[in-house]
């Protein structure tokens, strides 16, 4: 797996099509800002899929964000990781850093950074490579 970060509006999805040159490689991408994700049922055709926006994923189906909703969260994760293992497959992970800013004084607010930030250094863990992108530029962290 592979999970790619970086600021709003820093090229994050433009440097994933370009790098796995998706314009001319059969993908499906699952956009959370438009649409919920889904489980690995039905994917057995793809090669490459990406999920993208997992701030957005969060925020809209793991409130309050306790125990019990990291771990479907991690239940989530390693469903797709075992769909990637199960054949030549790539799943690709963009989520908006979004803590590099004023620390909201909202609780509600506070919890969801504190869930993603949570959920990021679980994918960090888990995925195979990680990249962060900002001004178009890549940062290979791992």
């Amino acid at each position: 797996m592979h999970f790619v970060s970086g600021g709003a509006f820093q090229g994050k999805r433009k440097w994933v099509n370009a790098y796995y040159s998706l314009t001319h490689t059969p993908h499906v991408w699952h956009c959370a800002y438009e649409q919920p994700f889904s489980f690995p049922n039905g994917h057995e055709h793809a090669t490459i899929v990406v999920l993208e926006g997992i701030e957005q994923w969060i925020r809209e189906y793991f409130f309050p964000y306790t125990t019990r909703e990291k771990e479907a969260i991690m239940s989530y994760m390693y469903a797709w990781e075992r769909w990637e293992k199960e054949g030549e497959r790539t799943v690709i992970w963009i989520g908006c850093d979004i803590s590099q800013g004023i620390v909201p004084i909202d609780a509600h607010e506070r919890a969801w950074r504190d869930a993603v930030g949570w959920t990021y250094q679980q994918l960090a863990r888990i995925c195979n490579r990680v990249d962060y992108i900002w001004c178009g530029m890549h940062e290979q962290i791992k």
